[in-house]
């Protein structure tokens, strides 16, 4: 949101802010320093969702009210990219530049199209944890009205939920396509998402819709919940779900989720102004057969002079997976639990189809963390380190201080916790000397079989 200042309500407010420029103290410095001075040149969501996420934790450190001083500063405000901060209920915090004051509700703000602002920004950080929000907006570059994207984040404030975000007019981007690293087994985040689904319209705009048969059956395009869906922009028609192929060939308009979110209408809404963008709801999921939270991505695109959505949908983890560190920055005992606890829940929605996901994305393996699993007979079923990898190992595995490893693995994913550490003796690759190495356990069950699921940390990474 941004409202625009003129006359003498801008003098006075211009003359407040240099007299409160005097007297506020140097703020601390913070993760967010590194984009002083081109805010004006942030156009991705990805940089947008950081530049947030580094505000909250400026609001973590300084506290909220020297952060809604602090944001009022150049280092945080720049023409149209700025801070805002609401209560569940709508009810203003701060958003500095603009005339809504702290306490002013702006529930019921509405753009051009209908849409409810503030209260899709309230929706999706109270039941997602955080997301975007597409409308549209004057752009006070450029006087016009212009679509326009928010990253919205849950925080605490004093003690109840509230939201911090920002906003940005976005621009045309381009990515590239190998397909050793994006497709479908690949997809975790947002940013997978968008980029399996951009590569899949510069493969349909080469191979025209040619390329939907590509889709249905070629696993790069599809494998487990990470598919491809192909609709007329002007009907709803479902021309390719290789997800869900009974639905091609019918009217998808009508689909609705079981709090009444229109999820095609929503999808062609957003369309209807913005080349692409994200759709927030809950539907069921294939691989657990439950309801489960979605998102969507889709984008508009052109074949044969005709305008089509293509689009993919993202099954989110649990929103405590959503704050896992990358797997090259765990390094305490509670990320480590966290980071198999998190695999666990992976493996129990995707089966087999984690494996792919645990060796090659950044999330899951990186510097010297990975997810092993053995199975009731403490064979390897999977291990990254493949010139360790001995899928006939059995329970007698021994250490060089004597510990039955593979069967102490076993008995905590046995015991009746279900889950423990397992401490032992192991060679680490990288100072090739042997440490004590700390594994969290955690049983679980695949294909039928119980399994152990784990990750260790040396005891020089522990901190």
């Amino acid at each position: 949101m941004r409202f625009r200042l003129t006359g003498p309500a801008l003098i006075l407010l211009t003359l407040a802010l240099l007299l409160a420029a005097s007297a506020t103290p140097v703020a601390a410095q913070t993760p967010c320093d590194s984009h002083a001075g081109r805010l004006a040149d942030m156009n991705s969501r990805e940089e947008l969702k950081a530049f947030v996420h580094c505000a909250a934790a400026h609001v973590d450190m300084v506290g909220w009210e020297q952060a809604a001083q602090d944001f009022g500063g150049d280092q945080w405000l720049d023409g149209p990219i700025y801070l805002f901060a609401s209560t569940l209920d709508g009810t203003t915090l701060f958003s500095p530049g603009t005339d809504a004051n702290p306490g002013d509700s702006l529930w019921e703000l509405r753009d051009s199209d209908g849409v409810a602002v503030v209260q899709e920004q309230a929706r999706i950080a109270r039941d997602f944890g955080g997301g975007y929000v597409f409308y549209r907006l004057e752009n006070i570059a450029s006087g016009e009205e212009e679509p326009k994207l928010s990253y919205v984040l849950q925080l605490d404030y004093r003690g109840e939920p509230a939201f911090i975000g920002a906003g940005l007019h976005p621009q045309d981007t381009h990515g590239t396509c190998p397909a050793d690293t994006v497709r479908a087994s690949l997809v975790y985040n947002e940013q997978d998402i968008e980029t399996f689904v951009e590569c899949a319209a510069h493969h349909l705009q080469r191979n025209g819709l040619q390329a939907l048969h590509d889709f249905n059956s070629d696993p790069r395009w599809v494998s487990g919940p990470s598919y491809l869906f192909f609709y007329d922009l002007e009907s709803a028609f479902a021309v390719l779900n290789a997800g869900q192929p009974h639905l091609v060939g019918t009217d998808r308009s009508g689909s609705t989720d079981p709090d009444g979110v229109k999820i095609t209408q929503e999808i062609l809404r957003i369309l209807r102004s913005h080349d692409d963008g994200y759709v927030y709801y809950r539907f069921r999921n294939p691989a657990t057969d439950e309801e489960g939270r979605k998102i969507t991505y889709a984008r508009r695109v052109l074949v044969g002079g005709h305008e089509y959505l293509l689009a993919a949908g993202l099954y989110v983890p649990s929103l405590e997976c959503n704050a896992l560190p990358l797997a090259r920055d765990i390094n305490t005992r509670e990320e480590l639990q966290l980071y198999v606890r998190c695999g666990v829940e992976l493996l129990e929605e995707r089966g087999d189809l984690a494996f792919d996901l645990f060796r090659h994305h950044p999330q899951w393996i990186g510097g010297s963390s990975y997810l092993f699993v053995s199975g009731s007979d403490c064979r390897n079923i999977f291990y990254h380190l493949d010139y360790l990898y001995d899928e006939s190992q059995t329970c007698d595995l021994v250490d060089s201080a004597g510990n039955l490893v593979n069967q102490d693995v076993l008995d905590m994913s046995t015991s009746e916790a279900g889950e423990g550490w397992v401490d032992y003796v192991w060679l680490n690759p990288a100072s090739e000397t042997l440490e004590t190495k700390s594994s969290y356990i955690i049983g679980s069950t695949l294909n039928g079989e119980h399994v152990s699921v784990g990750a260790g940390l040396y005891e020089s990474e522990l901190q």
